[in-house]
């Protein structure tokens, strides 16, 4: 069974699906998965391929596998070693668009689940939930995904998401949660005019600076646990016409704010809004991600035991990186735990993944199905 893994990854690789295209991807896994029992539910949206591949166990609970078919663009092709959708396997390295984010840890499932199917293994009732909307706007995939489940009461008891989560060895690191994610546009109100008659015009850029520099030093209290603090950046800055002798009337800026659990949207907002009183800006606030955090204890716990078995690596549980799609699934009240492939190329030029890396995450995989058991 060890060579499935990579011909699965590379199949996959060669179906080109630049976000928010699948480039045929989910029906390649269709076919993959049907003679394993699964049967295929789509849940298409906005021009976003999704699907739900269910199999029923044979003993209680469900365990779902959360991934995306959907790739960033690869860059200038002229500088990738090889083809970025060729899926060429040099030196036991497989290269490629989606090697390690995440066609590679599609496969192993496809994998892991493919030979406990041969082995005539009981099993936990299965699910894949896949879309093609991860590296995209992420509006009509994984939350579609879950709106059906839920519609349906059919949501799993524990996700485990394929995101690399892997640092330099195969199950180093698992992520339990991830930061949420504020995005604010603020503009400066002024008046416009000569810098010779500054009595006569109003410099939005001096209004702006001291409201920055508060927003700058709000103290976000003491992070919750396993958590880093809470990072608020000004990450652009525009005013002025370019002229050097007029004062500006508006200045605009972007405010990136990546919060963890003991922070919310509505207290971040307020932060924000009460250290520019008295001051003319107009925001606007957008919610981009969640934050979540699964608690330890028994789903956790199956996920380490079984990657210290396999590897013999004691696993750290994290919370760091950006956003997943774990957030929709979180929110439903589902455990989530992001298990996947090493992060050292994804979103790079010459993206890659070695082929021993696919054989460990497989079975990684294969010992979580074959030990996991509902515990409420």
């Amino acid at each position: 069974m060890s060579e499935i893994v990579s011909d699965i990854a590379v199949k996959l690789i060669r179906r080109e699906s630049v976000t928010p295209a699948d480039g045929g991807c989910q029906d390649y896994m269709e076919r993959l998965l049907a003679p394993l029992g699964f049967v295929r539910t789509r849940v298409d949206a906005g021009g976003v391929t999704n699907s739900i591949y269910t199999r029923a166990g044979e003993f209680p609970g469900t365990l779902a596998y959360a991934g995306h078919t959907d790739v960033v663009p690869t860059g200038p092709l002229e500088a990738w070693p090889q083809p970025p959708f060729a899926g060429v396997i040099e030196q036991n390295i497989l290269h490629g668009r989606g090697a390690q984010d995440m066609k590679g840890s599609i496969a192993c499932w496809i994998a892991a689940v493919a030979e406990l199917c041969q082995r005539a293994e009981p099993l936990p009732t299965l699910q894949m939930l896949i879309t093609s909307d991860e590296e995209g706007e992420s509006i009509d995939g994984t939350i579609r995904l879950v709106e059906y489940l839920q519609q349906h009461n059919a949501l799993p008891d524990a996700v485990i998401v394929g995101e690399p989560s892997s640092h330099t060895r195969v199950g180093d690191t698992i992520r339990r949660g991830r930061r949420g994610v504020v995005q604010v546009r603020a503009v400066f109100h002024g008046k416009q005019g000569h810098s010779a008659y500054p009595r006569d015009a109003d410099n939005a850029i001096h209004r702006a600076a001291p409201v920055l520099a508060r927003i700058a030093a709000i103290d976000w209290g003491v992070p919750a646990d396993g958590f880093p603090p809470t990072s608020c950046q000004i990450t652009n800055l525009s005013g002025g016409t370019g002229a050097s002798n007029v004062i500006p009337g508006q200045c605009e800026c972007f405010i990136d704010i990546r919060y963890n659990p003991a922070n919310d949207f509505d207290a971040i907002r307020t932060a924000i809004e009460q250290a520019a009183a008295g001051t003319s800006v107009s925001f606007s606030f957008d919610h981009v991600a969640t934050a979540f955090s699964t608690p330890d204890g028994p789903f956790l716990d199956l996920i380490c035991d079984s990657i210290h078995r396999v590897t013999g690596l004691d696993t750290i549980r994290d919370t760091g990186g950006g956003t997943s799609d774990g957030r929709f699934l979180a929110a439903a009240g589902v455990p989530v735990a992001e298990l996947g492939l090493t992060n050292s190329t994804i979103h790079q030029v010459g993206e890659c993944v070695a082929v021993d890396e696919l054989h460990t995450l497989t079975d990684i995989y294969k010992d979580i199905i074959t030990h996991f058991e509902v515990t409420s």
